[in-house]
């Protein structure tokens, strides 16, 4: 188990440490993972509305720190940053990379 975090960045100590039920923690982050909000983001910022992306980005990555899936919490939060600083040209480069480090997390705990 501990081999399947560490390949897409997850610290598995660090997570056994903060949550107790590895199992309980897993059909959390399955939950976590299913948020219909990742792939709304998308739509949010073709439409261009970015206040709705930036608020759904900010649900997302708070979660993610929470759950110690970091590598998801820095590729959200560069989409936010994005927004908040208004760098629109880079949001969408942003939103696919984190699209890949999503894919990938999701695929370790099978949602």
């Amino acid at each position: 188990m501990k081999d399947k975090y560490q390949k897409v960045g997850l610290n598995y100590d660090l997570i056994s440490n903060k949550f107790v039920d590895i199992n309980e923690y897993e059909e959390i982050v399955n939950t976590y993972l299913s948020d219909p909000f990742f792939e709304e983001i998308k739509s949010y910022l073709e439409d261009e509305d970015y206040a709705l992306a930036k608020d759904a980005v900010k649900g997302l990555f708070i979660l993610a720190q929470e759950l110690q899936l970091f590598p998801l919490y820095i590729a959200l939060l560069e989409i936010y940053e994005d927004i908040d600083a208004e760098f629109y040209q880079d949001v969408m480069k942003h939103y696919d990379e984190m699209i890949v480090v999503y894919n990938r997390i999701k695929g370790v705990f099978n949602v």
